[in-house]
């Protein structure tokens, strides 16, 4: 089965995404991590290795590697390795061969579509080397997008943006920064003013001032040293790898410890974050500053921004998203996987771009991932000029279409691409600061440029159990006639991808594991998937955290802090905007619902409710949250959009969970020191029927397409089946000992039940109602969260720490 392939050669790292079957997923580059270090070693047989081999050889013989190439380009001085020049588009080449021959080989053939990504501001000259890049891979016609766009098209496949609304792409990663502006309008995505950047600036450069730091803190130890000596050259570039630790870990930690090994003298450098900003603090203002004329080269007020959409590894560091809300007072949102944005989103736009032909080059073999050189030097070629003019260019390039390139890339090439669009989401959270007043398309404005809709299919995709609605635009081509203003469209044939499917895996009796088990943090007691299925938000109970997951790679991205207390249990709103966490203690002094904002990760708004709070439930319609009060018998109904309890219901004693039915006009209530199962009117808000079920139901789930509820009994160690039409209990399941937590596969077709008891977790088919797997997991297995698409579960193991992944289709 054919697949399009999405990549980001960086200027530290390179990234690679797929798109097949609906879905966009990360391919895993590096030994270690899911991207590649963007290097290239010079081997003594005279091929060119890249990656993590590269990066292993290049401490013991640095001279041999290749650092930041993609700075480079444009610059007509060649690259040395090893006393061999270069061109920086050979090297660029041999990295996209090597993920190009990673990828083949994973997936069994080539990709069909192709698409590589540049930064915004790069000008003709530089758009025109850049297309040497797949030649030299042996690769013909890949189209090519700027870095800020594949970003927001990412960023608009999980949060569909509203019509008129504008945001603020800014982009830093390891050598470079961009700030590009966007809006949604009916008919695409228009690019305001022209992207400005900063051509020589990112992490490379706040590992430099670490390593200042440490010169000046061990009195010049570093300036004395004798640069001819090779243990001089090992030791120094073992400490600018300990530097770029140091600068990733005070991401997350207060300070660390940089160990520094000189010949003969060893010592430690302690680095604060208070110290690290100072360092970096007028490079980050020199974004900021950017960012802003940016805004102001595109017409648009701080106040009309929606968001600040921060991508590149860089802009994790805290120091960033405080600076751009202190200048603009506008919310910030790092992507959940700052690094993998611009790969995700190229992917997804793959799907529209044409297919790509391969040329002969050679390979020694997708093991030893090298490219081999000719006999003797590469030509650099012609020195056509050294790329410097560029800034000066701007104004020029924006009007031929720069940073808004969709096909050959050419110079004199003025064509225009459809970005990535979505219907507006049709409930906005307390916590969207909305978006200013639109202007319509054409209005004039200081350096605009609108991004020419030319040919777009939009795929209209329904969730079913969440009436969520996610449009993804196709790419298409606008070819502007060179002397006038006429366009000529072509429509690609490409077959449509989103990142939510419109139909459901179809899932397999018996799961299995997949992977190794996720380190979430202390106490993870519930797990809920967003409605778009990109990421598993974690409740760390004893931690006072909300741990965020990245589905794409599997990996922990945020942990949100929880003042209120401690963390019990999540709900999505429909739109996946808001996350709602029940929030109470053991002594019961603590109560309450606090509202999650996803698009900024905080807490926006806090509910006092009754005493402990257990899993609540947004209606259908988003307008309203249901939350079962255990020790007070109720259920709280909750305005969503004023955050205001406006009535409670009786129900019988210690109600433990909340659902609805698939219409909202029925919701169900576990209650379990009473074993019923309590029927609620939504529209009177009265109790319709109290079903008897076994000893302690702890859980409920209902059908995604049948008229049934099951839910768990605790101490029976049962699932009873409930018949919503009669109200009546028609099977009962034996299962392992105390089962906490049961939950449906979104085909309909099985049952899932978290076994805290035994540590399993039982498989129940619908179709006879029988045990079909019993899965081993981690220590007391708590809940387990499904994907929207049904194709993977993830486990909550409490004693561990960890998720256990499920794969749960063929």
């Amino acid at each position: 089965m054919g697949y399009d392939l999405g990549v980001d050669l960086g200027t530290t790292f390179v990234a690679a995404a797929i798109a097949r079957d609906a879905r966009v997923e990360m391919v895993t580059l590096g030994d270690r991590a899911v991207v590649a270090p963007a290097l290239v070693y010079l081997r003594d047989d005279r091929t060119l290795v890249t990656g993590d081999v590269a990066s292993r050889r290049s401490v013991s013989h640095p001279d041999r590697v290749g650092r930041e190439v993609k700075r480079r380009l444009g610059d007509p001085t060649p690259v040395m390795l090893g006393g061999v020049p270069y061109p920086v588009t050979t090297l660029l080449g041999a990295m996209l061969h090597d993920v190009l021959a990673r990828v083949t080989e994973a997936e069994g053939a080539k990709p069909d579509r192709l698409v590589l990504t540049h930064p915004a501001n790069w000008g003709p000259f530089r758009r025109e080397l850049f297309e040497e890049v797949p030649q030299v891979a042996g690769v013909t016609g890949p189209t090519t997008v700027t870095e800020p766009e594949a970003a927001a098209a990412h960023y608009a496949s999980s949060r569909p943006l509203d019509d008129g609304e504008t945001i603020a792409v800014y982009d830093l990663g390891g050598g470079t920064f961009d700030a590009t502006v966007l809006r949604r309008h009916a008919g695409g995505i228009e690019l305001l003013g022209a992207p400005e950047g900063i051509e020589r600036l990112g992490g490379a450069d706040f590992d430099e001032s670490i390593l200042s730091h440490v010169n000046y803190s061990s009195g010049g130890a570093l300036t004395e040293l004798d640069m001819g000596d090779p243990q001089t050259t090992v030791a120094l570039a073992r400490l600018r790898q300990d530097c770029v630790l140091a600068k990733e870990a005070l991401s997350i930690d207060t300070e660390a410890t940089i160990p520094v090994f000189l010949p003969h003298r060893h010592f430690d450098v302690r680095l604060t974050r208070a110290d690290f900003e100072h360092l970096i603090r007028a490079q980050i203002e020199s974004t900021v500053g950017t960012l802003v004329r940016t805004l102001r080269s595109a017409d648009v007020g701080p106040a009309e921004l929606s968001t600040v959409l921060l991508v590149g590894g860089s802009s994790r560091i805290p120091l960033v998203s405080r600076m751009i809300s202190e200048e603009l007072g506008r919310p910030t949102v790092v992507d959940t996987h700052p690094k993998y944005a611009v790969a995700l989103g190229a992917a997804a736009l793959a799907a529209g771009a044409a297919p790509v032909g391969y040329g002969t080059v050679a390979s020694a073999g997708a093991d030893q991932r090298t490219v081999p050189r000719s006999s003797g030097p590469p030509d650099p070629g012609p020195a056509r000029h050294d790329g410097r003019e560029e800034r000066g260019t701007r104004a020029s390039a924006a009007a031929a279409g720069q940073g808004a390139v969709l096909g050959s890339g050419r110079p004199g090439d003025r064509t225009e691409r459809l970005g990535h669009v979505g219907p507006p989401s049709p409930h906005r959270s307390r916590g969207d600061p909305g978006t200013g007043p639109g202007r319509p398309p054409g209005r004039p404005g200081a350096g605009r440029r609108i991004v020419a809709v030319s040919a777009a299919v939009v795929l209209l995709l329904g969730v079913i159990a969440l009436g969520v609605y996610l449009g993804v635009a196709r790419l298409g081509s606008a070819t502007l006639a060179a002397g006038g203003g006429t366009a000529s469209t072509a429509v690609s044939a490409a077959p449509p991808v989103a990142s939510v499917p419109a139909s459901v895996a179809v899932s397999v009796p018996v799961p299995i594991i997949d992977g190794p088990p996720i380190p979430v943090g202390r106490t993870p007691s519930f797990a809920v998937a967003s409605p778009s299925g990109h990421q598993i938000y974690v409740a760390n109970t004893d931690a006072n955290t909300v741990t965020v997951v990245d589905t794409a790679v599997n990996k922990v991205t945020a942990s949100i802090p929880i003042p209120a207390g401690p963390p019990q249990f999540l709900a999505f709103s429909p739109d996946g905007r808001t996350v709602y966490v029940s929030v109470w203690n053991t002594a019961a002094t603590i109560h309450a619902v606090c509202v999650l904002d996803t698009t900024t990760n905080s807490i926006v708004a806090t509910i006092p409710v009754r005493t402990r709070p257990y899993l609540a439930a947004v209606t259908p319609d988003g307008k309203e949250l249901y939350v079962p009060n255990h020790d007070s018998g109720t259920v709280s109904v909750v305005d969503t959009a004023s955050d205001k309890v406006t009535t409670e219901i009786k129900v019988a004693p210690n109600p433990h969970w909340v659902g609805f039915s698939k219409d909202g006009t029925r919701a169900y209530t576990a209650n379990h020191e009473s074993n019923l199962v309590s029927v609620l009117d939504t529209g009177t808000n009265t109790v319709l029927a109290t079903i008897p079920v076994d000893h302690s139901p702890h859980s409920l789930a209902v059908h995604p397409r049948l008229p049934l509820v099951a839910n768990v009994n605790y101490d029976s160690a049962t699932v009873t089946v409930i018949d919503t039409n009669t109200d009546k209990v028609v099977n009962r399941i034996p299962v392992g000992r105390n089962p906490q937590f049961i939950t449906w596969s979104p085909d309909g077709r099985f049952a899932y039940v978290a076994d805290v008891g035994d540590n399993t977790v039982s498989i129940i088919a619908e179709s006879t109602m029988t045990v079909t797997a019993t899965i081993p997991t981690g220590g007391s297995p708590t809940s387990i969260a499904v994907l929207p698409d049904g194709t993977t579960g993830y486990v909550t193991n409490l004693d561990d720490g960890t998720l256990t992944v499920l794969k749960l289709s063929g």
